[in-house]
């Protein structure tokens, strides 16, 4: 299981000889370009491998004429620690989705952890937990944008400010916590909102222990920013 760091430094890589760039914009998909070029992890030059400065580069990959997309960003996955999940008991879960072409992923909250604290101090400490070790960590290159707390009863707006200052910019599904009612959960997504953390609400049936049936009139009321 390969891991690799999230400040690792790549130096110069030339991706060239490519077939058919795919750009990953709807408005203009496919870009008049045979070749990358990558300086320490960022894209500098996207263009013909003549107009391109391609000279000292630490890495070469000739494509051969084979298709280069974007990589897929999974906006909805479970993350718990590394590359485990104990969801289907499985080791090496993110390096399976990365051999499918997903490069990014974005929690939706760790609810799978055993023993997941629902007190509001270790849901907090969750999250940024999580949001800290994965920003240091990337399953097999894999960028996991993670430590999504599940709301809970008795969360006061400081609560999200703290969570905000720590690093923490996301919300867990709303539902699988006791807010359950669209009243509660749209003061708290107003709260998270204020703040810059972005918030995701479960639909439809239960899904894990404790969570309940969220149907349209909760989704409306809540207000979130991501259905799903």
């Amino acid at each position: 299981m390969a891991e690799i760091a999230a400040g690792g430094k790549s130096g110069k890589v030339v991706i060239k000889n490519i077939g058919l760039l795919l750009s990953g914009d709807i408005d203009q998909p496919i870009l008049d370009a045979d070749t990358i070029v990558v300086v320490d992890g960022l894209i500098t030059a996207v263009g013909r491998e003549k107009d391109c400065d391609v000279e000292g580069a630490k890495t070469v990959i000739d494509c051969k004429q084979t298709t280069v997309a974007p990589g897929l960003i999974d906006s909805h996955v479970h993350p718990v620690f590394g590359d485990w999940t104990p969801r289907q008991s499985q080791l090496g879960w993110i390096d399976s989705s990365m051999n499918g072409g997903v490069t990014t992923m974005i929690s939706a909250g760790e609810v799978h952890l055993p023993g997941r604290p629902k007190d509001i101090v270790g849901l907090k400490a969750l999250a940024i937990t999580a949001q800290r070790a994965y920003d240091n960590f990337r399953p097999s290159g894999v960028k996991v944008l993670a430590g999504a707390p599940v709301i809970e009863k008795g969360m006061v707006e400081s609560d999200f400010k703290e969570l905000a200052e720590s690093g923490v910019g996301l919300l867990g599904e709303v539902g699988l916590g006791t807010v359950k009612a669209g009243y509660e959960a749209k003061e708290m997504v107003a709260w998270a909102r204020k703040y810059g953390i972005q918030s995701t609400i479960h639909t439809g049936g239960p899904s894990v222990p404790g969570s309940g049936y969220i149907d349209k009139d909760v989704v409306l009321e809540a207000d979130a920013d991501v259905i799903g």
